[in-house]
């Protein structure tokens, strides 16, 4: 059901001229536009009002839709004819996230396995979305000028799309991690002129293109130990509320994680809402997991160099990373790294060995902005 409370991400946006507490919205209104081209623009996500516009959020609290509550107009995006960057950029207007789609490639490939161990929305998706998945295919296919797409799907599916060739891999994660799917299909490991998108951003893309409106919702697993089940909610619906939905309690020393349990991030407030690229919200009940314990020493017993997908050594780049040695990160060929987590669920030590990757990634990236705006400006 709609939400009573919506907390929308306004962080770097630019918020159409005379928004302000108490300014009535209804899904689907314009709110803000994105200067990046691959970033959605902001879209109300239910009937009601402005309650608070802060720095990083807008808040809109629920009311009754009047009779002459305005709607959207659909847009045809499929009949205009659109392709490549003019595409994008009409999807872009409709709130789609175009990051990782678009980009031009000769084999497309569509990852059509669940993100994350506990995230279960792919395979009732392929049966009972077939027609929207087929429009976000369509749609991206165009974008990315694809000559050939494949549907990678797990094995032991027995879903058929009409004109588009199955590939199967074994559902075991990290298979499901996008440069694993690619090379289950492929054969080969970062081939040229592939390209790969999730099936969440395809369901995303589909659902513009049927409807004709603006994204303004997504597919989520609420799952805890007891409870699982698949979703489709409102952009900005908050923790608390959904959880409350799906008949989970919390209690002390449960973690809430938003996206996988494997690849998500824990949340301190309840008032943390969705965006529309979350996946999944997971309750990991206390006692379940060993707690990690500050900055615990790596005790180099090997695990997580073992389980490494990527050939990696995250004890190596944890290490550095923990002590600010970001250069050495890169000569481990962090950015290797696919960021599935696993090394941290091996870590016996309990060390938040994929935090400390995904800082030292960070920092690296800030450095080589640093350096760019420093020649800039030399020149």
């Amino acid at each position: 059901p709609s939400p009573k409370l919506v907390r929308l991400n306004r962080e770097g946006f630019t918020l159409v001229p005379g928004l302000k507490r108490k300014t009535p919205v209804y899904p689907g209104m314009l709110l803000g536009e994105h200067p990046a081209p691959d970033k959605g623009d902001l879209f109300a996500s239910i009937h009601g009002e402005i309650s608070e516009i802060t720095e990083r959020s807008v808040f809109l609290a629920a009311t009754d839709p009047s009779k002459d509550a305005p709607e959207v107009e659909p847009v045809d995006l499929l009949g205009q004819g659109l392709e490549g960057d003019e595409l994008a950029l009409a999807v872009k207007k409709m709130g789609v996230n175009t990051r990782s789609l678009g980009r031009r490639c000769k084999t497309l490939i569509i990852n059509a396995l669940n993100p994350d161990p506990g995230v279960t929305w792919a395979e009732p998706m392929l049966v009972s979305h077939v027609e929207n998945l087929r429009t976000g295919m369509e749609l991206h296919r165009r974008m990315a000028r694809a000559d050939n797409v494949i549907l990678a799907v797990p094995k032991g599916s027995k879903v058929a799309y009409e004109g588009i060739p199955l590939a199967y891999v074994e559902p075991e994660y990290p298979n499901s991690v996008d440069q694993l799917v690619i090379k289950a299909v492929t054969g080969e490991e970062n081939p040229e002129g592939v390209g790969i998108v999730g099936l969440h951003n395809i369901w995303s893309l589909g659902r513009v293109g049927r409807l004709g409106r603006p994204l303004i919702e997504t597919v989520v697993t609420i799952g805890s130990y007891e409870h699982s089940g698949n979703y489709i909610v409102r952009d900005g619906s908050t923790i608390g509320e959904l959880l409350q939905f799906a008949n989970i309690r919390l209690k002390d020393g449960d973690t809430v994680v938003r996206g996988g349990p494997l690849r998500g991030e824990s949340l301190d407030r309840l008032d943390r809402s969705v965006t529309k690229g979350t996946y999944g919200i997971f309750v990991v009940e206390a006692g379940t997991i060993p707690p990690m314990e500050g900055h615990s020493p790596c005790v180099s017993c090997g695990a997580c160099v073992l389980v490494c997908p990527a050939r990696l050594k995250p004890s190596n780049l944890s290490r550095y990373a923990e002590f600010a040695l970001h250069e050495r990160c890169r000569a481990e060929h962090i950015e290797s790294c696919l960021e599935c987590g696993l090394c941290g669920y091996v870590c016996i030590a309990r060390r938040p060995v994929l935090q400390y990757i995904r800082l030292a990634k960070r920092k690296l990236a800030e450095m080589e902005r640093d350096k760019g705006l420093v020649e800039l400006k030399t020149k």
